[in-house]
């Protein structure tokens, strides 16, 4: 599979950038939020508010095991997707990992209006931010390329992400 799988932490641009990506490269996209909101028939907040975080992640799974089948697509994740060790094994076989890397300071500036989307960081204050980034880090350090995404445009991460696929090209 050929496929390009953008993942890291809530706020750090996946379905901003994967869309993006995806034009640029004239590929498909696919987000594995969206997939479950069109299979639950309502949003990930409200999936995980009325049947529970157990639930949510079975309907993610789903998505997971459903999206890497796609071939040639630029798939972005849920923020805490690849905390799942199967998630990220399934979606490792199915392409490049990309880890979209973002500082503290950035997350809780791209989150803290739209904290009604984002039930694990509703009510937090930056420290606490700080604290579960920091935290997160251990669950894509083992991604094929990570990307610093903090001060940079959406068409300036997206060459750097054809940058490193394009060297990938070139190395097999």
């Amino acid at each position: 599979m050929n496929n390009i799988i953008l993942t890291g932490f809530m706020g750090t641009g996946k379905t901003t950038v994967g869309r993006r990506l995806a034009a640029m490269l004239g590929l498909d996209f696919k987000d594995t939020d969206e997939y479950v909101k069109k299979c639950e028939k309502m949003t990930v907040y409200d999936v995980i508010k009325k049947k529970g975080r157990k639930y949510f992640e079975g309907a993610e799974r789903f998505a997971v095991i459903n999206l890497a089948e796609c071939e040639n697509t630029v798939i972005s994740t849920g923020g805490t997707c690849l905390w799942n060790e199967e998630n990220r094994q399934t979606l490792k076989k199915s392409g490049k990992l990309i880890w979209l890397k973002a500082s503290a300071d950035t997350v809780y500036q791209n989150t803290k209006n739209s904290r009604n989307k984002r039930s694990e960081l509703c009510g937090l204050s930056f420290c606490e931010v700080e604290d579960l980034v920091k935290l997160s880090e251990k669950h894509y350090e083992n991604c094929d390329f990570s990307v610093c995404v903090d001060d940079k445009e959406v068409d300036e991460i997206a060459k750097e992400i054809i940058s490193f696929l394009q060297g990938q090209r070139e190395n097999i």
